[in-house]
């Protein structure tokens, strides 16, 4: 269905444009809501408390993967996905249920999710694959950027992104999460000696690993999943190219 208006016996070409303005989609994602609950935030705001909770929760995930046994942290994710995500999906069919956690997690809930699992239920899912498929080095770096790379990459393009690349990834945005996943890849070779005969190349690459991770589009699969999941892959690669097994 066309959606430019006929006015006059004219076609009204600005509907279209409007449709793509984040002022049209802030319109269409009020219908998002459940009754009793306060409204929330949209992909496209900065969502700072967002983020935190974001920074926060993995490296609370990096620090009990790194304090406890591999078995251990296994048996916590699989508790945590068996207790959260059918939870998670009760709360989109159940409005008593979904009314209770909007408003007890409003904070740092985005609109998209009212009716979705929650990007929490796709970190669970993601994190357990990478810690069941590959090394603990690689588990922790990949979380270190995904903890703080993608916030940052999402608050860069959403100040600064006018060229945009895949859907609504920017360049800029990309270029801020290179910058900052190449920062951590430095702080965390350099802390473990790992690769340190090619420090600078692998840091590069490290952080272009994580600029890919954060803009390759997976169909509509959440990055919190596809994030670590490209990423660890990637990393592994590099690491057995260069060395970073040893």
């Amino acid at each position: 269905m066309s959606a430019d208006l006929n006015v006059g016996g004219h076609h009204d070409k600005s509907l279209p444009r409007l449709m793509e303005t984040p002022e049209y989609n802030r319109i269409l994602v009020t219908t998002r809501t459940v009754e009793g609950t306060r409204p929330l935030k949209l992909r496209n705001d900065l969502h700072i408390a967002r983020r935190v909770w974001h920074v926060c929760g993995v490296l609370l995930i990096v620090a009990i993967f790194n304090l406890v046994p591999r078995p251990v942290s296994l048996g916590l994710l699989v508790a945590a996905i068996g207790i959260f995500i059918p939870l998670d999906l009760l709360r989109t069919r159940k409005p008593a249920l979904n009314r209770i956690a909007l408003n007890w997690f409003d904070a740092v809930m985005r609109n998209s999710e009212v009716h979705q699992l929650s990007g929490l239920s796709y970190l669970l899912f993601g994190t357990f694959i990478i810690v069941y498929l590959f090394p603990a080095k690689i588990v922790t770096l990949a979380l270190l950027m995904l903890a703080v790379g993608d916030p940052t990459s999402s608050v860069v393009g959403i100040l600064y992104g006018k060229d945009k690349i895949f859907g609504n990834k920017s360049l800029q945005g990309a270029l801020g999460g290179f910058a900052v996943c190449s920062l951590v890849a430095l702080i965390y070779y350099l802390s473990t000696g790992l690769m340190m005969d090619r420090i600078l190349l692998a840091t590069l690459l490290t952080g272009v690993i994580g600029m890919l991770a954060e803009v390759i589009p997976i169909g509509r699969l959440d990055d919190n999943l596809t994030f670590p999941v490209i990423a660890s892959t990637l990393l592994w690669l590099l690491f057995y190219l260069f060395g970073g097994f040893v």
